[in-house]
């Protein structure tokens, strides 16, 4: 799912809440959890496509992880993380269906 600077400014990716999938973050769906987690374990765990802030904000440095979370959002915050945001986009249909217009990053 998509979430958004509280400025609108810029985008992370991160994994969806349950039922939120290819969304950007909506609140009400926050209660189900993430999408990837079955049976009180991570699908993604061991895949090598287990998400950064997943793996070391909420496992690797438990308890820093609004700190852990700030440091990723300067990553999304660049022109390479926000090219990714739009490539995602255009593979998901995010922008079409949301009826958005691609910009590239200056």
């Amino acid at each position: 799912m998509l979430e958004m600077s509280p400025e609108l400014t810029f985008g992370v990716l991160s994994p969806a809440f349950k039922g939120n999938e290819g969304n950007i973050a909506a609140q009400q769906f926050a209660q189900r959890g993430c999408t990837f987690f079955k049976d009180n374990l991570c699908e993604l765990f061991g895949t090598g496509f287990q998400p950064l802030e997943c793996r070391y904000c909420h496992h690797t440095r438990r308890g820093l992880g609004p700190k852990c979370h700030a440091a990723l959002e300067k990553d999304w915050y660049s022109k390479e993380g926000q090219k990714l945001v739009i490539s995602w986009g255009k593979l998901t249909g995010f922008w079409e269906r949301h009826g958005y217009i691609i910009q590239k990053p200056e």
